[in-house]
């Protein structure tokens, strides 16, 4: 019977009572025991009367038979009756029409519907569904952007309907699969007989927070899709990342800006114009193709006119119905000063003396001097006992050796970005450098080289100077100006000899002596990079602290050292999260965020941290204390974007839905849930047909001649009735 629905099946209430089945075959035998077989003998007196009864005979026997069928049927059909046969069917409108239902109607309201008018057609099909309904059945409205207070089963149909009316898109991509579990979970509570859980959307797979396949449903479903083509992906383009770097030194204010733009639909896209946004005006644009599935970026260049925190934003222009992962909104934050370490090898309690001394006052002439570099001194030991990534460059001025732990600190630093200048001078040991730093020098030390001695009457014949710079190199640019040409007559009396790079180390000879030995290197290591200067920082082996040249090259140096600023550091905010920010003591009383279309949050901070929660996307300003100017903190204002996960509006698999409609032996849902099926009984029937059967039976036994005269008495009353 395996091909065969529980549905087709017939069951009993009572089924001992199949054993009166038995007793059908009583008139069977009752039959057969009165067939009796006569003797023929002939007598021709009666030979025309023998013809005569088996014409009638025949008539009786086919009389008996009908009867004897009679009979049989009747008793067995009551004794199935007395069993009180049924079947389970869902099929007939009449217990629908009669009983109250309960409605768990699911519709998906996420940023993903914001797509053309998805929204428009969800909210009609619902509001079709509410009409439709009768004044005793329930409705509850779940949505996918989360859960209501007003999210319970009502006969107040005009309460849902208003609900109805209010709802729009989300800002979040909302999880689909949450209303359809919260759904599921309410009309388990359900106390009516039938029940019916519906889910109106485009059903995306953006629209689950988790696995779909995961998903587990007590009720069947019915789902009304308002895709004009639910089988096939909706074609999307999205920025999924911007991000920034800046170019040259601060003070030239140039931005690389970065798109990345993903393709996912399953039709290639070309020429999209993506427009670059800075504050309230466009100040670039390009056109841009990507494949099917695939990213492209497009990179703009932009320099700002005020190095200040600043908003931006890349859109993609009529790029596709949903809008919202068009538009990617960041700040650009410029570096106000270079951090820079200097790490003393040599110092000294004579200011003259010290090893930093003329590069301390090349960075910072005076106390209250405001410069775009920021020094701080100290011993080797500050290489272990500071965080280096809170510094953009460090300087190794005369320093003897570092330890293992100290040498791998700095490796990483450069790695990651940080910049490292090397002076050399008396206390250097070449052999611990060529060991320890050798990843970091652009090409091994071999040792000192003294040329002449400072007070040596001939020393103006024995020593070098500084041979003519390479212009195109961006420390030197500022020497092709009238007037640079001065570092020529610097004077060098000892330097660093160096040993020739391996063959796969790449460097770069910035500067080099008149006698063609180099003075100053580069090499990328990393992210970062590194200089090495062959001689002194201070007076001991040339004379170049005291010339004019001095400081602009020590601030350019470093200024080309220094890390880039850019988005590396920043963090990703997201539209419909919460977001705790740590303040520390910038804040006193309270935190005032100040969003897109004039939007505001007060926030009091706790422990030193604030949480707040992103409602809309764009740039959000973070003051102290006071919306002010001096309360303004950039390090802490933030861009948010809308969730990227929506953008994924590829509509679920068909096995996925199929998945969710049967229970763990595989069996339909409709069939197995409880309340969908009803009982329809067959005994009653049964009964009937046996009354029928008796009534014929009674007829069919009756002689003929009383039915005829029946027939005349009920011929003979016609008139006098009529």
């Amino acid at each position: 019977m395996s091909g065969l629905s529980e549905e087709a099946l017939m069951n009993f209430v009572q089924p001992l009572f199949l054993a009166g089945l038995l007793a059908a075959a009583l008139p069977i035998l009752i039959h057969l025991f009165n067939r009796r077989k006569a003797v023929t003998r002939p007598f021709p007196a009666l030979r025309l009367l023998q013809e005569s009864n088996e014409r009638t005979a025949r008539s009786v026997k086919v009389r008996q038979r009908v009867l004897l069928a009679l009979r049989v049927l009747a008793i067995a059909a009551l004794a199935i009756a007395l069993a009180k046969p049924f079947v389970l069917s869902q099929s007939g409108l009449t217990a629908e029409e009669r009983m109250p239902t309960a409605v768990a109607l699911v519709v998906e309201d996420g940023l993903a519907m914001d797509h053309g008018d998805w929204m428009d057609e969800a909210t009609a099909q619902a509001n079709d569904l509410v009409d439709d309904l009768r004044p005793w059945d329930q409705v509850a409205l779940l949505r996918s952007s989360g859960p209501t207070e007003a999210e319970r089963l009502t006969e107040d149909h005009s309460e849902v309907a208003r609900q109805l009316r209010e709802l729009q898109a989300s800002t979040s991509p909302g999880d689909l699969g949450d209303a359809i579990t919260r759904a599921s979970t309410l009309l388990a509570a359900s106390q009516l007989p039938n029940r019916r859980l519906i889910v109106v959307g485009a059903l995306t797979e953006g629209s689950f927070e988790t696995s779909p396949e995961d998903l587990e449903i007590a009720h069947p479903l019915e789902v009304i899709s308002v895709r004009e083509a639910p089988e096939r992906p909706t074609p999307n383009l999205a920025i999924t990342d911007v991000s920034y770097q800046q170019q040259g030194s601060s003070r030239e204010s140039a931005w690389t800006i970065t798109a990345t733009i993903a393709n996912l639909g399953d039709d290639d896209v070309d020429a999209v114009q993506a427009q670059l946004k800075v504050g309230e005006s466009v100040v670039g644009g390009q056109q841009v193709s990507v494949a099917a599935g695939q990213e492209s970026r497009v990179e703009f260049v932009h320099r700002l006119a005020d190095p200040t925190l600043t908003a931006a934003q890349i859109q993609l222009v009529d790029a596709d119905p949903l809008e919202g992962d068009n538009i990617w909104h960041f700040f650009i934050r410029p570096r106000e000063h270079v951090r820079a370490l200097l790490i003393n090898g040599s110092p000294s309690n004579i200011p003259y003396d010290d090893e930093l001394f003329f590069l301390t006052r090349a960075l910072r002439p005076g106390v209250a001097s405001e410069t775009a570099i920021a020094p701080t001194t100290g011993a080797p030991d500050r290489l272990e006992r500071n965080d280096l990534n809170t510094f953009d460059v460090v300087v190794l001025a005369n320093v003897s050796r570092l330890s293992a732990d100290q040498a791998t600190r700095l490796k990483a630093f450069v790695e990651q970005g940080g910049g490292l200048l090397i002076a050399m001078g008396d206390q250097v040991d070449p052999e611990a450098y060529n060991n320890q730093l050798a990843e970091l020098l652009p090409r091994p030390l071999r040792g000192l080289k003294r040329l002449a001695e400072r007070d040596d009457p001939d020393a103006p014949v024995k020593i070098t100077r500084l041979g003519p710079t390479r212009r195109q190199h961006p420390i030197f640019r500022v020497f092709s100006l009238p007037g640079g040409s001065t570092m020529q007559s610097v004077q060098v009396f000892s330097y660093m000899l160096l040993d020739p790079a391996p063959g796969d180390r790449q460097t770069t000879l910035a500067l080099s002596y008149q006698d063609d030995a180099p003075a100053l290197l580069e090499r990328q290591v990393g992210q970062g990079r590194v200089l090495l200067w062959t001689t002194t920082l201070d007076r001991d082996w040339t004379d170049f602290p005291v010339r004019t040249a001095y400081l602009p090259m020590m601030r350019r140096a470093l200024t080309h050292l220094a890390r880039r600023a850019g988005s590396a550091g920043d963090t990703q905010r997201v539209v419909g999260t919460d977001v705790e920010i740590e303040v520390g003591d910038l804040v006193n009383e309270r935190a005032i965020i100040s969003g897109p279309d004039a939007s505001r949050q007060v926030v009091e901070p706790v422990d030193g941290i604030i949480a707040l929660s992103v409602e809309t996307p764009g740039p959000h300003l973070f003051f102290a204390d006071e919306e002010s100017e001096a309360g303004l903190i950039t390090g802490l204002s933030f861009a948010a974007n809308l969730d990227r996960r929506a953008s994924r509006l590829t509509p679920l698999a068909p096995g996925v839905i199929e998945g969710w409609q049967t229970d763990e032996e595989g069996r339909p849902i409709a069939e197995s849930a409880p309340g969908q099926q009803r009982r329809v009984n067959l005994w009653s029937g049964l009964l009937f047909f046996v009354t029928m059967a008796l009534l014929l039976e009674s007829v069919l036994g009756a002689r003929r001649s009383v039915l005829v005269q029946v027939g005349r008495r009920i011929l003979r009353g016609r008139p006098t009735d009529a």
